[in-house]
């Protein structure tokens, strides 16, 4: 550890910039800054060779949202699924903007007189599907939000649920999938995008419709409202409303 050199993590850096996303980037500085932190804590080395280097800019990659048709045909469909536990999971991905492991950490205690709140959030610990309560990705996550009366009703529907038994992530994207193929069968203009879309599209839509963005912020459980910015994908119509009223 003592012959490492600035310009050689630099270097790593650089190399590891070109093909990670900009969050493990992130997450890769941080590790590296406290493996040395440590090391001069213990007197592995006498300086922290990370301290002034700069990672690499790395563009974040566009999330896409659905569009307001979409979201019609795919409510639609949800609807009438045979698979009443994943189309009603699509539905509270697509209309209250929950993250994955908030949506799969819910209990029923969670929901009340037309409210939901996170209260926990599901994490793989050693492929373990694991919650810890009032813990979830921030503090600003642990929240309450309104819960429209219709999705509430099919929540409290929802057969041979109350086992306490944690939905895996992995059966959960397998279902996710599924669900898609077959709303694409029907149609075949509806997109397959990422469950986190589902949250930006919310996000998207809830601006669309007038909602201020520090309520969005709320709705989201953001920290920073900047965060919630990131979430907002107009458009051709909604830019054409903004420049024609």
């Amino acid at each position: 550890l003592a012959d490492i050199r600035p310009m050689q993590i630099q270097e790593f850096y650089n190399s590891f910039g070109l093909t990670a996303s900009k969050s493990y980037m992130d997450k890769m500085r941080v590790m590296v800054n406290a493996l040395f932190l440590e090391a001069v804590e213990n007197g592995l080395c006498d300086k922290n060779p990370t301290r002034r280097l700069k990672a690499p800019r790395i563009p974040e990659k566009p999330r896409e949202a659905y569009t307001v048709e979409e979201v019609k045909r795919i409510l639609n469909y949800a609807m009438s699924c045979d698979n009443s536990r994943i189309a009603t999971a699509v539905m509270l991905l697509l209309l209250t903007g929950l993250r994955r492991g908030e949506l799969l950490g819910l209990q029923w205690g969670d929901i009340s007189k037309h409210t939901l709140t996170v209260n926990r959030s599901v994490f793989l610990e050693n492929c373990i599907p694991t919650v810890i309560e009032h813990q979830a990705k921030t503090a600003a996550s642990l929240r309450t939000i309104p819960l429209l009366p219709e999705l509430e009703y099919r929540i409290q529907a929802l057969p041979s649920t109350r086992t306490g038994t944690l939905w895996h992530p992995r059966n959960f994207s397998r279902d996710y999938d599924r669900f898609f193929q077959q709303l694409r069968e029907a149609e075949p203009s509806v997109r397959c995008l990422p469950p986190h879309s589902c949250r930006h599209t919310f996000a998207t839509l809830a601006l669309y419709s007038g909602s201020d963005i520090r309520v969005v912020q709320r709705l989201l459980g953001h920290t920073d409202i900047k965060t919630t910015s990131r979430y907002t994908h107009p458009d051709m119509s909604a830019m054409a409303q903004a420049v024609y009223g």
